[in-house]
């Protein structure tokens, strides 16, 4: 009986120390963009042609964009990070700026070359920041939107205050980065901050942790969540509960347009389309057929580009 009990007790310490291990690695692969990434695939299915091609451009375009003359950009985060940004003139005459956010262990060259590409076409100067934790900038750990939307604040500062700018302002993002400029959009911004778009994003820290733990830990919400819950505040100090894109669309003023891949499996759908109809201010939705996270600018190109020009009147 007496090692009945010594073995019971050591398998629940065990699991107990397994439990905790294995949510402490999930918050780590979620934070800390400088650790490797356990999620990126090694698998050796070959990939669709389309695929191929679109990568392919990615990195072309990305190559093509770190070639570009540029200045590089220094600010202070509210919390004292160095946060590095990249600005790029328009191929003619100015006629706004826009302001981009990459995505979870993204980069502006990948995310955001061809979509530079446009944007430089038709008159948009391109502010193209390196988000805290990852690239250039300084941090240990991302804040899943809920941090970042303050160093967007301070971008904004930069331009009006330090670069006295007079051009229109767009804020842009994919993914993380879109669920950035959502949630800044519910801050107060100067009024020459004239719209959002957004590709991809989630709808908070705590749901999109909990869709990666449900799929890739068979995690239940319960007390898993609540565990994660707590060490994110420990160790990153914030909460996964304490911002929605939700709220923030509640609030906003600021016409927002909103895209999403109807076959992206790594953010749902349905959380572009929750912030949509939670949106209280001017709004449109493109959603992509056969698009996966990210993709919807290649699959649907012309279409994504007539109307986001035609949204924000950028004719």
């Amino acid at each position: 009986m007496k090692t009945f009990c010594i073995v019971m007790a050591v398998a629940a310490l065990l699991a107990i120390a397994f439990f905790i291990l294995k949510y402490h690695i999930l918050m780590n692969l979620a934070l800390n963009a400088r650790s490797r990434n356990l999620m990126s695939s090694k698998s050796s299915e070959k990939l669709p042609a389309r695929e191929v091609e679109i990568r392919r451009q990615i990195q072309e375009d990305g190559e093509w964009m770190e070639a570009l003359p540029r200045e590089d950009i220094e600010i202070l985060s509210q919390d004292g990070l160095r946060l590095r940004g990249h600005y790029i003139h328009a191929q003619g005459e100015a006629q706004r700026i826009v302001v981009l956010f990459h995505g979870w262990r993204g980069s502006w060259t990948v995310d955001f070359g061809s979509m530079g590409r446009w944007l430089r076409e038709i008159g948009c100067d391109l502010l193209l920041a390196e988000q805290r934790a990852q690239g250039a900038s300084e941090g240990r750990y991302m804040g899943f939107g809920v941090l970042e939307r303050r160093d967007v604040a301070q971008w904004i500062r930069c331009l009006e205050q330090e670069r006295r700018n007079t051009l229109p302002v767009y804020l842009g993002g994919v993914s993380m980065g879109a669920a950035t400029v959502l949630m800044a959009a519910g801050d107060p911004l100067p009024d020459f901050v004239k719209g959002v778009l957004a590709d991809c994003g989630f709808t908070s820290p705590y749901e999109m942790l909990y869709e990666v733990g449900r799929k890739s830990l068979y995690m239940l919400e319960h007390p898993s969540m609540d565990y994660v819950n707590l060490i994110i505040k420990r160790y990153a100090g914030f909460g996964i509960k304490e911002y929605s894109t939700l709220e923030a669309m509640r609030k906003t003023k600021l016409p927002i347009f909103f895209v999403h891949g109807l076959a992206d499996d790594f953010v749902p759908c349905r959380m572009t389309q929750q912030a949509y109809e939670a949106c209280a201010s001017l709004k449109e939705l493109l959603l992509v057929e056969g698009a996966g996270h990210v993709r919807s600018f290649f699959y649907d190109n012309e279409n994504y580009r007539r109307r986001v020009e035609a949204f924000f009147g950028w004719q």
